[in-house]
């Protein structure tokens, strides 16, 4: 069960157990995780002109002090691990190719930003519990608004 906050504009749960660890309980609504839900408006497709227009609804997910500290944690991990095997990989590429190791830099972009989200998502598994998106993904109110023709990706045009 849910109910709109008017003031904050989103959805939050009146359900308190925890939908990462399923044991605790959550205490506060910011301990909450707050997953964004798209719904497509119109769309405008024109030979030189593309345009759409959604709606943006935050949804709560309930989450424990315990669950929200293991995410937190996890995020920073994951970056400063992927940044710096990213630099490592840049760093090297330079000292083995020379001035062709430029190319390295590019795939130092892809391990720092893709490697930082797997990251996050291992090293919470590995603490026994969801990540952030796969618990929401889980969430019966989540589950109902795709049906309804709600999507948790961001329309382009």
């Amino acid at each position: 069960m849910y109910i709109f906050n008017k003031e904050r504009k989103r959805l939050e749960p009146t359900e308190t157990k925890c939908q990462y660890c399923e044991t605790g309980h959550s205490t506060s609504m910011e301990d909450n995780y707050f997953i964004p839900m798209f719904k497509e408006n119109d769309r405008t497709n024109v030979i030189v002109y593309r345009s759409v227009k959604y709606n943006k609804l935050p949804v709560g997910i309930p989450r424990c002090k315990s669950c929200k500290s293991i995410h937190i944690h996890a995020a920073g991990r994951a970056a400063q691990i992927a940044w710096g095997i990213a630099i490592a990989v840049v760093i090297l590429s330079f000292a083995i190719w020379g001035i062709a190791g430029i190319f390295g830099i590019f795939a130092g972009f892809i391990i720092g930003f893709g490697g930082s989200g797997w990251l996050q998502a291992k090293l919470a598994c590995d603490k026994g519990i969801y990540p952030p998106e796969q618990g929401a993904k889980r969430n019966e109110a989540v589950q109902d608004l795709v049906i309804n023709g709600w999507s948790l990706r961001q329309p382009t045009a």
